[in-house]
């Protein structure tokens, strides 16, 4: 009984991690959908303890229905929150729902199962027993999430997991608590949601799969969960696109586009012909093979956090078709770690360095376009040096994109804040920070060779040029204290109906 209380606490803390980071993919911003989540989960529990009072007679057989009930409901939670997601706004509502039901379930355990103990013992020892456990179990559900449960198996399998769990306490305790003429009217049912619960775990990448080609409208060519991301390929005909945790990172009819204009204006606004390049993000090899046609660039050090991104753009057919074997090639130098730590750590000095990371749609990203991370960026360029970042579109997140020029403005003398329309996309903005300014009429011949599919000189001049609509008079600054721009861009995204 006393182990239960410890495997119990596992599946509840894990059910509520489940549950946060499930509303953070589907809805964003991971600070209110955890404050949420913990919230309405908590207080759910204080319901369910409340609700115990009403429960007097056949505390083990109430004990097992509940275990039964939370099993099966928090199992087959995120199955259905995922299926409503592909067909309906009102998705939050129901996860919601969940998150109250399976509280109040949990919110139950503890005073059943004391009051069930305390015909075992000491009433004071068992709450000290209970109580301890329960913590150790917190703890233990809290590290083998994320380390564990969450990259290996994922949410979906996870949560069958765990109802599988949950439903195996109430078969042990069936058999060790109740008398055996009493045990055959009850174990069917912890032994047949177990059953079920099997069962999906066993075609669960078939249902893995039909919900998640839901979500997307060509063919899934790969899927994969790593440590931190879902990552998804798409296809229709020649059109490749990349997701991220469900946002579209590019797609092959267009993301030159995007990549001349955060590679080439850098390449070609270098005083001399640089030598020396990292590419912070951008694991997909892309901002790689835009930089390798220039026989002058020396070495290049890409700086990913998933390593798992990196084996896909280097292994899988399709992104090695995608980015022409850029990862592969002998200039490239990869280093999994955060981009942060890498630049901190001693190391030579780069002529460019290209951040090309996700928009910072969370506090964690938003770190990236900081005032103290430019700070470290800057101590890492070599005379001349040139630093240009992806900056969220000037349109979509206006006050997002201009928190960011002037976040760079605090660091470096003079920066260039530009734009370019990517179809996929919409208006996408990049900020260049430059030791001086740019003229490329004395190198019109040497982008003329380029032959280039969308960079010119002339492309290069208007892509300086914003539109009202486009410019926003707010100098706001993101630091480590204060990260504006994940508001900014928060709000931003809100306000359009995209």
């Amino acid at each position: 009984m006393l182990f239960s209380v410890f495997v119990l606490s596992l599946c509840g803390i894990i059910y509520e991690l489940i549950l946060g980071s499930l509303a953070s993919y589907l809805a964003g911003n991971p600070v209110l959908q955890y404050s949420l989540t913990i919230g309405f989960f908590l207080s759910s529990m204080g319901l369910g303890s409340y609700l115990s009072r009403f429960f007097q007679k056949d505390l083990v057989r109430v004990f097992v229905v509940v275990e039964v009930l939370l099993g099966v409901t928090g199992g087959i939670s995120v199955f259905i929150i995922y299926y409503f997601f592909s067909i309906s706004e009102l998705f939050y509502y129901l996860h919601i729902f969940f998150l109250v039901l399976i509280g109040t379930l949990v919110g139950l355990e503890i005073p059943l199962i004391t009051r069930i103990l305390k015909e075992y013992g000491d009433l004071k020892d068992i709450l000290s027993n209970v109580l301890s456990l329960d913590y150790l179990g917190g703890l233990a559900g809290s590290l083998l999430f994320p380390l564990v449960m969450y990259p290996f198996l994922g949410r979906l399998t996870t949560s069958l997991v765990i109802g599988i769990a949950n439903s195996v306490v109430a078969l042990i305790l069936v058999f060790n608590l109740l008398p055996p003429h009493r045990i055959k009217h009850i174990v069917w049912m912890p032994a047949l949601a177990i059953a079920g619960m099997l069962g999906m775990i066993f075609y669960g990448d078939v249902i893995e799969r039909t919900l998640e080609q839901r979500l997307y409208e060509d063919d899934i060519v790969y899927s994969g969960q790593t440590q931190f991301q879902r990552i998804v390929l798409t296809r229709n005909r020649n059109d490749f696109r990349l997701y991220l945790d469900g946002s579209l990172q590019f797609s092959t009819t267009d993301e030159y586009r995007y990549h001349e204009m955060l590679v080439l204006p850098a390449v070609f606004c270098h005083r001399d012909r640089p030598q020396k390049v990292a590419v912070l993000g951008g694991g997909d090899g892309l901002a790689l093979a835009s930089l390798l046609q220039f026989d002058f660039i020396q070495s290049i050090d890409l700086v990913e956090l998933d390593a798992d991104m990196v084996n896909l753009a280097r292994n899988h057919p399709g992104f090695r078709m995608i980015n022409r074997d850029a990862v592969r090639n002998p200039r490239v130098h990869v280093h999994i770690m955060d981009a942060f730590q890498f630049m901190r750590n001693p190391g030579g000095l780069y002529d460019i360095i290209i951040a090309d990371f996700p928009d910072p749609h969370d506090e964690v990203l938003a770190r990236l376009y900081s005032r103290e991370f430019y700070r470290i960026l800057q101590k890492r360029l070599a005379p001349g040096g040139i630093v240009v970042t992806q900056s969220t579109s000037p349109l979509f997140a206006g006050e997002a994109f201009w928190n960011i020029h002037y976040t760079m403005k605090e660091v470096f003398p003079e920066v260039i804040p530009y734009h370019v329309f990517v179809p996929s996309f919409g208006q996408w903005g990049y900020n260049m920070a430059i030791p001086e300014k740019c003229s490329l009429k004395n190198k019109s011949a040497i982008i003329e060779k380029g032959n280039y599919q969308y960079f010119s000189i002339p492309v290069w001049e208007r892509s300086r040029i914003f539109s009202k609509d486009e410019i926003h008079p707010k100098k706001y600054v993101t630091s480590f204290n204060r990260p504006t721009v994940f508001h900014e861009y928060l709000q931003g995204w809100k306000s359009m109906d995209y």
